[in-house]
């Protein structure tokens, strides 16, 4: 077993979108898909977590709290120290490949990430009929990922390899 890893952390709005609230957040990290530790932020966006790492291949921050979806804001492999100082943005920083397509900020890549599209009224699933016969519904509907509601979050793109939303 590892050390324990103490973070001191801020939260902050995004300067290209900052419709985001960032006091009463709730942070979870998560290592190979189970929590490891949660908390909640102050006014000012800051907050503290602590766990113990147990060989998980990375670790990824989520958000989620009054008009913000559970959405990752990070995804980080190994830390410089056992108290590391930590920023993070909501909705995260974004980058694109060179074609100009969103990357995932998990799998760091494009092919399966798609923009959010929220509102009544859409269709909220696509039906698909595998050869065998087995019927499956998506909410990716016309290269969107439709949430199926009209409550806007700050996520505008959702990773179907990850099933998350950013």
């Amino acid at each position: 077993m590892t050390n324990p890893v103490h973070i001191t952390g801020h939260l902050k709005k995004n300067p290209k979108d900052t419709s985001a609230y960032v006091e009463g957040i709730a942070v979870i990290v998560k290592g190979d898909n189970k929590v490891l530790a949660h908390t909640f932020t102050d006014r000012q966006g800051n907050f503290e977590i602590t766990f113990t790492p147990n060989k998980e291949k990375s670790f990824d921050f989520f958000v989620f709290g009054v008009a913000v979806d559970t959405m990752l804001i990070s995804s980080v492999k190994t830390f410089d120290s056992d108290t590391p100082e930590m920023t993070f943005y909501i909705p995260s920083l974004r980058k694109k490949n060179i074609l100009g397509q969103m990357l995932c900020p998990k799998c760091s890549k494009a092919d399966q990430v798609y923009k959010i599209r929220y509102g009544d009224g859409l269709p909220v699933a696509s039906r698909q009929i595998s050869e065998s016969g087995d019927t499956t519904y998506s909410p990716i509907v016309n290269g969107h990922y439709n949430a199926g509601t009209c409550v806007v979050g700050v996520a505008t793109y959702y990773c179907d390899r990850e099933k998350i939303k950013f």
